[in-house]
């Protein structure tokens, strides 16, 4: 929503005078101006002031602004800085009145100030000389200010021609009269059968009255016609001026559509609409006065009908107001906040439609209720066409809470509904006409329809209006959603937004940019060159790297990957989704190599001819799990070895974090290339509760188990692999979180005299939910190890391999 160094734009340009109106109450200037670079950084655009799940994130960023805040006051305390300190204790005040009850407003304010900020800046920049406005941009000012000059051109003369007309009225009567006296002073002259001298010079003189004021209004009507016609040819130009401004701004609304559409997998996204709007509401603001003028000279022909009945070009340019305004309308109508792209049933999820050329034509003042359906593709496409009303489903009861009325913000100025409580049935709402039936659930896609009527006027125009979304995927279990994920993934990044239809093979150069913008978007950053190498190499194994190889939509998530049981997006997928989760800081900063096989993590270790260093990679063989590669010296080999370490899933950095797991290997020193440990993660590290507590206070840990030949385990290092492990990735010193299981547990309480004993059953271990630990595993098996057998061996509760459990009980059966 912002961006860099906005504020110091804003500052530097000559929208200062403006920003009184851009900030008040609801969000102090002052504010602004001294937390910019905070407000900058934070993600607004993830917070739906509409939707109350987003209300723990906006609670939490409203709590960090008042600890901010108050982080100023106590600096104004410590500098004796007076009135400073007033000032930050009024702005910390106005927001807990204000936003303590109501974070989602919070976020609104903040929100609508930087979009009208950052719309203000736009228009100031593209107003200034030195600034390189687009042709289209361009065209569409120049346009619609020529228009606009038209408009008051012929508005001035539609008046005069009002005003020559009562001339014309006056001169009918006064002829009118003229011709009744002559009459009447015949029958008088015809009635006396005489002739009266007098009499005849009165008539003479009347006829000569009659003769130049017959001539005058002759004169009078021609100039009108002459006069008329030329309204009507300014008007003609007006709306060959509003059609080409027209196209223009439906033109800029389709490619806002298509960013949109392509935002979805991580492109750039559409701009703000507010530059859009004023357009569009400049143009109805023209062609409403237009029809208006219309009717004024239709008004005046009939007033006075110097001109046939049937005036043809008037009602032509009656019917083209007519239809630019209806177009207008219709195109005008878009869908700004488009539904997530998968969608589960009994699941709430919403959308927003906006008219951005409502308000002019004081549609605002009406009634107006927007009523959503779901339809698949096909049968979208066929409406995008020609649309057709009837064609969609009558049924109300396929989605929940359809209906929502249009509401005219004033602060914002957004005139739209926004649908905030959606719920599609249980009932799949999927296999309708035109769908196909060869397609999962997880591929057939489907699209929301919006559909309302307005009236202008008295209701002489009925406009209906419709506004298509995105496609959207509809699942019935959370099992399915990985492939949802999928069939949006490809759709976003390799379908037609005009026609829906995406295509079924690619080249893999494509296939780079898409998984590039998919990370940017979800997890803040790309992958690079070597990743996607990475990547080709396992979508194409054995063959050498080619960019225009062809990728098919199977092997996306159709086929499983060579040697795994997941497919090839499953795997890109897991591992976004694990960064996005549990490791995004650590990801962000460029600590994690990402894609990287495990040849070529050893390689790049074994190069750098350093010990003691580690990298961080995705595992190849487990499905969003980290892994490190790690080079040390090997007492027992009498050099240094390359190893691996067991893959952490989101499970694993959900109990211990990333850089906490990192933090308690002392083996891990440098982080590839040569980067301190502490250096690169000590930002990340979590850590321990200083608060007073009534409990004793526990830590969790991590440390290295060892693995010998035969399974057991020991302290030694043992270089081996374990052959119980088929993957790439197959454990040789595996990391765990471990707790030691004996008899009675000492513990060092803090702030005791000394070390204390506790009893610890094994089973109590095994059997704690809270450490997730192994169900698999035999109470009785357990029960029989703890009382006779008190194991010396770190009890592994994170990670069991295939076989890990049969080589705890051979180690058990060794034992007994």
């Amino acid at each position: 929503m912002a961006f860099k160094g906005q504020w110091s734009r804003v500052q530097g340009s000559d929208i200062s005078r403006q920003l009184a109106e851009v900030y008040g109450d609801f969000f102090p200037i002052e504010a602004r101006h001294y937390f910019c670079e905070w407000i900058e950084d934070q993600l607004w655009d993830r917070v739906n002031p509409e939707d109350a799940g987003d209300a723990t994130l906006a609670e939490s960023l409203f709590t960090a602004f008042l600890a901010l805040v108050a982080d100023r006051i106590r600096q104004c305390d410590e500098n004796g800085e007076f009135m400073m300190r007033l000032q930050f204790d009024k702005i910390h005040t106005s927001m807990m009145m204000r936003y303590t009850e109501r974070p989602l407003e919070f976020v609104r304010a903040v929100q609508h100030g930087l979009n009208r900020e950052l719309s203000l800046l736009r228009a100031c920049e593209s107003s200034s000389p030195s600034a390189v406005m687009n042709p289209r941009h361009s065209a569409i000012e120049q346009t619609l200010h020529q228009a606009s000059t038209l408009v008051e051109q012929v508005t001035v003369d539609v008046r005069t021609l009002q005003e020559k007309q009562e001339g014309i009225v006056t001169r009918t009567q006064d002829l009118w009269k003229i011709r009744m006296s002559m009459k009447n002073m015949k029958d008088a002259l015809r009635a006396q059968g005489c002739q009266m001298v007098p009499a005849q010079a009165d008539l003479t003189a009347v006829k000569q009255l009659h003769e130049a004021t017959e001539h005058q209004l002759c004169n009078d009507a021609n100039l009108q016609l002459a006069s008329r016609s030329m309204v009507y040819q300014k008007t003609g130009n007006i709306l060959q001026l509003c059609a080409a401004a027209l196209t223009s701004i439906i033109e800029e609304l389709t490619e806002w559509r298509f960013l949109q559409y392509k935002a979805r997998g991580g492109g750039p996204p559409p701009g703000p609409l507010d530059g859009t709007q004023k357009w569009c509401e400049a143009l109805a603001d023209i062609l409403w006065t237009c029809r208006r003028q219309v009717q004024q000279l239709q008004h005046q022909k009939s007033q006075v009908p110097v001109v046939p009945e049937e005036d043809p070009e008037l009602g032509e340019l009656d019917e083209t107001c007519r239809q630019l305004l209806y177009q207008l309308i219709t195109k005008s109508f878009i869908v700004e906040r488009q539904p997530q792209q998968v969608v589960k049933t009994q699941t709430r999820f919403g959308a927003a439609v906006r008219m951005l050329a409502g308000c002019k034509l004081s549609l605002h003042l009406t009634h107006i209720e927007v009523q959503a359906h779901i339809i698949p593709t096909q049968q979208a496409r066929t409406m995008l066409n020609e649309p057709n009303f009837a064609q969609l489903p009558s049924n109300r009861s396929d989605i929940k809470n359809p209906i929502k009325v249009m509401e005219y913000n004033r602060s914002s100025e957004v005139f739209g509904a926004d649908f905030t409580s959606m719920i599609l049935p249980r009932r799949p709402p999927m296999r309708r006409a035109g769908g196909h039936a060869d397609l999962s659930v997880a591929e057939e896609k489907f699209c929301m329809v919006f559909t309302a009527k307005c009236s202008l006027g008295n209701g002489d125009i009925e406009i209906p209006i419709m506004a298509i979304s995105c496609p959207l995927v509809v699942i019935v279990h959370a099992t399915q959603s990985v492939a949802a994920e999928a069939t949006m993934f490809w759709d976003s990044a390799f379908s037609d937004p005009r026609t829906f239809a995406h295509r079924e093979a690619i080249e893999w150069r494509e296939m780079e940019t898409a998984v590039k913008l998919y990370y940017i978007k979800n997890c803040e950053r790309g992958v690079d060159d070597n990743q996607l190498r990475c990547l080709y190499s396992k979508a194409f194994p054995m063959q050498e790297y080619n960019e225009l190889t062809v990728f098919h939509l199977n092997k996306l998530h159709r086929e499983t990957m060579d040697g795994r049981r997941f497919t090839f997006w499953s795997w890109i997928y897991s591992a976004a989704d694990l960064i996005k989760k549990h490791a995004l800081n650590v990801w962000t900063k460029g600590l994690i190599e990402g894609f990287l096989s495990r040849e070529q993590a050893e390689e790049k270790l074994r190069t750098l001819q350093a010990q003691d260093t580690f990298l961080i990679r995705f595992s190849e063989s487990t499905e969003g799990a980290l892994t490190v590669a790690y080079s040390e010296f090997n007492k027992t080999k009498g050099g240094r070895v390359l190893d691996h370490l067991v893959p952490w899933t989101a499970h694993d950095l959900a109990v211990l974090t990333l850089a906490n797991r990192i933090r308690h290997f002392e083996f891990l020193k440098v982080l590839y290339p040569n980067t301190p440990k502490n250096c690169a993660f000590s930002s990340f590290y979590t850590a321990p509760s200083t608060e007073e507590s009534q409990y004793t206070m526990t830590v969790l840990d991590v440390k290295r188990v060892e693995r010998r030949e035969n399974g057991s385990t020991t302290n030694s290092i043992a270089p081996e692999s374990n052959p119980s492990t088929p993957s790439s990735d197959t454990v040789q010193s595996p990391a765990t979180l471990s707790l030691q299981a004996s008899s009675p547990m000492t513990v060092q309480a803090p702030g005791s005299a000394g070390p204390q004993q506790m009893p610890m059953s094994v089973a109590g271990l095994f059997d704690d939910p809270a450490l997730g630990m192994l169900p698999q595993l035999s109470h009785q098996v357990i029960a029989s190890m703890q009382p006779a057998h008190p194991l010396g061996m770190p009890m592994q509760f994170d990670q069991f391999g295939p076989g890990g459990i049969d080589e705890l009980v051979d180690s058990w059966a060794n034992r007994t």
